[in-house]
């Protein structure tokens, strides 16, 4: 499943160097989910392709994948820390909304890093008519999200919608995109395939996930987490139908730990990855910016986001494949052990 994806979190991009909106052009996502031979670009559509005046990429007004700013080392400043990240709250107030709120006007995925940006808008605030160009600027602005990460983690709900000149929020979850990327076990939210609502926050799989922090619910680490995961698998393979979890799967899921621990982790006990409860709180229940944010000032690009998820997974007691073997979403498939290594070796 999607060749794009493969490539580009096997082999570090040189994002400094090359536009992603070209690199992007030279491959193709391929859903093994359907049975036919329709193959999805990534890449957004080109401005000759596009008609509509009103289109940003058509009208040349922004860039679908624009660089992120690299850190620019010197003798007093060697390493990219982080720095205050203020917020004009005339402009970007705090304001929630759920999927559905006011007659089902405003719209939210169940990713509470983007429902933040329309919480605060950074996007439009009803979640509604939102531009690839403006969430992927978003994204960046904010969390300092790499562009290889925007599309890996953006990009595929608009390609699987035929690149609309805009989506609303809720499209992250619909059947087109769950299905056919298929990330189980995901850590706060039910899985699609059980027939439940998979775009709040479940509660109880919430307080699952702070109960695993170590130190008495201070911070979690990367290997409080990779327990907590370890935990959802098995909890989504007992009652998820069909249940497949292939390295695809895997890393879909595993993701949505160390993209937090990515733009929110701070220095602390943990070293750089130390991630506080007290953020975890903000950022999942009123899904909003953590009071005293700090953004990076180097960008969080996949390779570290692999380098966290191999950390994850070692204390597990498994190893993502890549590329992704044939087969991968195969019925049946499963690569995480029902016993972890973890509990093998408390036991020894």
């Amino acid at each position: 499943m999607y060749r794009l994806l493969l490539s580009l979190l096997v082999f570090p991009l040189p994002i400094l160097s090359h536009s992603l909106s070209s690199l992007a052009d030279q491959y193709l996502l391929t859903s093994p989910s359907h049975n036919s031979d329709l193959s999805l670009s990534l890449s957004p559509p080109s401005e000759s392709s596009a008609s509509n005046p009103n289109n940003d990429y058509a009208a040349g007004r922004t860039k679908p994948f624009g660089l992120n700013t690299p850190f620019l080392p010197n003798p007093s400043h060697l390493l990219p820390e982080k720095t205050p990240f203020p917020i004009n709250e005339s402009t970007h107030y705090y304001r929630r909304f759920h999927n559905g709120s006011q007659g089902g006007a405003y719209r939210r995925s169940s990713c509470p890093a983007i429902n933040a940006l329309a919480n605060r808008g950074y996007i439009n605030r009803t979640g509604r008519n939102v531009t690839y160009a403006a969430l992927a600027h978003a994204v960046r602005e904010v969390w300092n999200f790499g562009d290889d990460n925007s599309m890996l983690v953006l990009a595929p709900t608009f390609a699987l919608h035929n690149w609309p000149d805009s989506i609303d929020l809720d499209m992250f979850n619909d059947d087109v995109v769950q299905y056919a990327v298929n990330c189980p076990a995901a850590p706060t939210r039910n899985d699609r395939q059980t027939g439940r609502d998979n775009v709040h926050l479940n509660r109880t799989l919430y307080e699952s996930l702070l109960a695993f922090s170590s130190d008495g619910g201070v911070t979690l680490s990367l290997e409080d987490m990779a327990e907590h995961h370890h935990l959802r698998h098995n909890q989504s393979r007992a009652e998820t139908p069909g249940f497949v979890f292939g390295n695809q799967g895997a890393l879909c899921c595993l993701a949505q730990y160390t993209n937090m621990v990515g733009v929110l982790g701070r220095f602390g006990k943990h070293g750089r990855t130390t991630l506080y409860v007290e953020d975890v709180e903000t950022f999942y229940l009123d899904e909003d910016i953590p009071r005293g944010y700090e953004r990076r000032e180097a960008p969080y690009y996949s390779p570290e986001s692999n380098a966290l998820i191999d950390r994850m997974t070692h204390h597990v007691g498994y190893t993502i494949q890549r590329p992704f073997p044939e087969g991968d979403q195969d019925p049946g498939r499963d690569i995480c052990p029902l016993v972890a290594k973890f509990q093998k070796d408390s036991c020894a």
